[in-house]
C-alpha cells in the first residue's frame, strides 16, 4: 500500500519511477534546499560530512542558505555544522 502511495508521489515530483535509472528517485543536493527544510540524507559521499554525522538516514534541518555564501548552516541532532556548499552537493537528500 504505501509503495504505490510513495511511487506516485515519486512521479509527481520528479517525473521518474522509483528504480529507474540515473540515481535515486526525488533525491536532490542538499545545497538546493532553502533555510528551514527538513530533509532525510540519503547518500553522502563526502567524507568529512560523513565523519560529523551526516550519515544516510540522519535528518537535517537547513538553518542558513544564502545564495551568495560559499557555506551553508546545518543541524543534524543537537550538532550545528558549517558546510562548504561544494562538499553538500555530494550529500543526496529527499
Amino acid at each position: 500500500m504505501f509503495r504505490r502511495f510513495r511511487r506516485r508521489e515519486c512521479q509527481q515530483r520528479c517525473g521518474r519511477q522509483p528504480g529507474d535509472q540515473g540515481g535515486i528517485c526525488c533525491a536532490h543536493p542538499l545545497s538546493d534546499f532553502a533555510q528551514g527544510a527538513n530533509v532525510v540524507v540519503v547518500s553522502n559521499k563526502d567524507r568529512k560530512t560523513l565523519e560529523m554525522g551526516l550519515f544516510s538516514g540522519a535528518f537535517v534541518t537547513v538553518l542558513k542558505n544564502r545564495p551568495r555564501d560559499a557555506n551553508m548552516v546545518v543541524a543534524a541532532g543537537e550538532s550545528r555544522y558549517i558546510i562548504a556548499k561544494e562538499a553538500a552537493q555530494k550529500i543526496q537528500v529527499h
